[in-house]
């Protein structure tokens, strides 16, 4: 994982990992849905960098935002920043910190260095959160599994023979 005082900016060569949280979320043929993309109305939608992070580090991200959410952790999509960019998407760091003790679980964050976030364009520079109508949202979204993004499966506890989550 990333030095949590020294987050680099986002390089276009990086990937970055979408979590496929729910079944609703990978069509039958394994494929994500085109409306997993469309952000929510804050238009900024949360990646994980790879950058300095292992396997383990990633798969156990997509577990932490599947239990905070309370949902199956099914897969994740991997994304190149530069690709990102090309179809109109900022990509910024956004290092999280970790809640504080005091906060009560389940809902306490963990502190993910890696995190990023792809930030979608507003419908007007004088109204900066007016979000674009929903059919450029999919535009874009469609942009970005035009190549069919696979989902990567979530890796299978050998012992329990289920995704481990």
């Amino acid at each position: 994982m990333l030095d949590p005082a020294a987050v680099p900016d986002v390089g276009d060569e990086e990937i970055l990992a979408r979590f496929a949280i729910g079944k609703r979320a990978v069509r039958a043929d394994g494929t994500l849905k085109d409306n997993e993309l469309i952000p929510p109305p804050s238009g900024k939608l949360s990646v994980m960098r790879h950058l300095e992070a292992t396997e383990q580090d990633i798969w156990d991200e997509g577990r932490e935002v599947a239990r905070l959410r309370a949902k199956e952790l099914v897969g994740r999509i991997d994304l190149n920043a530069g690709e990102c960019r090309r179809v109109g998407l900022q990509v910024i760091r956004a290092p999280l910190v970790a809640d504080p003790p005091s906060k009560p679980e389940p809902r306490r964050r963990l502190a993910n260095p890696n995190h990023a976030d792809l930030v979608f364009p507003t419908a007007a520079a004088a109204i900066p959160r007016a979000p674009l109508p929903k059919a450029d949202l999919m535009a874009i979204a469609k942009a970005l599994v035009a190549n069919g993004l696979r989902v990567i499966p979530t890796p299978i506890d050998t012992e329990k023979k289920t995704p481990a989550i």
